[in-house]
């Protein structure tokens, strides 16, 4: 018998391939959706947009700033989340989020002006911040490092399968149930896409468990073999007498990561803040027929992380992949920028969303590899942080530019010289084959 890593399986390979199985079904879908949902409220500003900004008088500039300062107070807040998570456990830290986050986005369908917006926005991400390094953590607890690509690429589907859903969505809710009850269709979207995720917390507390030990669905032997696994490749603890902060500090790997992930956020979310402005500016007036056009390009990032994370696991090589992965934004968004109709500029745009889609399991399948138990919750957090400020950078300079020249490209060519840097960057510092899940010191 073959397992899905392409190995031949014997008895004990067997076993543990019904293992991680269990594991997997027990949370990986629960995870799915929760993330899928968050990337839903923190990017649906995008498509309100087009009718939200008319109606609180929002220029391009000031769009930018509110998409982005969601980025601010999510960096700020990521460390302590993440420290909370180690202490207090997933399922507590998980339903805080969740709950929290939810009820902020709804609150949005009642604003009447940009300062409003501001500030529920920061207030989300506040709220919203360590759940992705949490869950990112979270599953270091629950498998070993040969499938943790795969497993974070499932989380970071979510991301391409939530974007395309929301696009139609979206656009739908805005047109059907414009003027429902006296309400615009763009406060009815941050309702309705926005409350489920305060049921979708209280679900994960009581179905999640924080780590194998805790799981009655698993039994004792396979508890053990759960921990013997991860205990031998584990990351041998040092001592940390200069204080943990100091030791995160001084490794420049962790510098490395933080800049890819800062890339690939930049390249995301010009795609999602920004996408359905370009598709209605091309001259498509129905919204929800945005909202179809868009996710056309969108769903080629499902497709980047599926098919990437699982030959980069399958052959144990991250060097090359992620080399490909920003070779493939850079002439993706410079070729959006020479594209003279919307098929061409779509399609431009479909070829950075398929590999900043791949980009996510690829970057974070590296810390867990360097970085010891003691420093990992601290250590992701700040790669998260640093990278997320990409997040605030990317919308609030794309809307500056977009006021002041009345087009993107300048910025978009921006990005994709960021990725130009970050190719030269992987093919110096990243091992070539099987010792590339170890980052080399920068």
């Amino acid at each position: 018998m073959v397992n899905s890593y392409g190995t031949a399986l014997g008895d004990d390979e067997h076993r543990r391939a019904r293992v991680y199985k269990k594991i997997w079904w027990r949370i990986i879908p629960l995870l799915f959706i929760c993330y899928g949902l968050a990337f839903i409220d923190r990017i649906n500003i995008g498509f309100t947009k087009l009718q939200m900004t008319k109606d609180l008088g929002i220029d391009a500039t000031w769009y930018g700033i509110a998409a982005g300062v969601f980025f601010i107070t999510y960096a700020l807040c990521e460390i302590p989340s993440n420290m909370y998570l180690e202490k207090w456990g997933a399922r507590r830290t998980f339903v805080r989020i969740m709950v929290l986050w939810g009820l902020v986005t709804a609150a949005t369908a009642f604003i009447s002006s940009v300062t409003h917006l501001i500030v529920l926005r920061m207030l989300l991400g506040a709220f919203e911040a360590g759940f992705l390094p949490g869950i990112i953590l979270y599953l270091t607890f629950w498998f070993p490092t040969h499938m943790r690509a795969r497993v974070t690429a499932v989380i970071f589907v979510a991301n391409a399968v939530a974007g395309s859903i929301a696009a139609p969505l979206t656009g739908w809710i805005m047109t059907s149930m414009n003027g429902l009850m006296g309400m615009a269709g763009w406060k009815w979207v941050f309702i309705v896409e926005g409350l489920p995720a305060c049921i979708l917390g209280v679900i994960a507390f009581f179905v999640l468990r924080d780590k194998p030990d805790d799981a009655e669905w698993l039994t004792a032997p396979e508890k053990a073999l759960v921990k013997a696994d991860l205990a031998a490749e584990a990351v041998p603890t040092e001592a940390h007498g200069a204080g943990l902060i100091g030791k995160i500090l001084r490794n420049p790997k962790n510098f490395m990561v933080a800049l890819l992930w800062f890339t690939a956020i930049c390249s995301n979310y010009l795609l999602f803040f920004w996408l359905p402005t370009i598709v209605q500016e091309s001259g498509v007036k129905s919204l929800a027929t945005v909202g179809l056009i868009t996710a056309l390009p969108l769903a080629l990032g499902f497709v980047g992380a599926v098919v990437l994370s699982w030959t980069s696991d399958r052959y144990m090589e991250r060097r090359w992949h992620l080399i490909f992965i920003f070779l493939l934004i850079a002439v993706g968004l410079v070729a959006a920028t020479a594209a003279q109709s919307l098929t061409m500029t779509l399609a431009a745009f479909a070829v950075a969303s398929f590999a900043t889609g791949a980009s996510g399991p690829l970057i974070w399948s590296l810390p867990p590899a360097y970085l010891d138990k003691k420093t990992a919750p601290v250590g992701i957090a700040f790669i998260s942080t640093l990278g997320n400020v990409g997040g605030f950078v990317s919308p609030s300079l794309l809307g500056y530019v977009k006021t002041t020249t009345g087009s993107l490209s300048i910025g978009v060519l921006g990005i994709a010289a960021l990725a130009a840097v970050c190719m030269v960057l992987v093919a110096f510092a990243v091992p070539r084959k099987k010792s590339a899940v170890v980052v080399q010191a920068a």
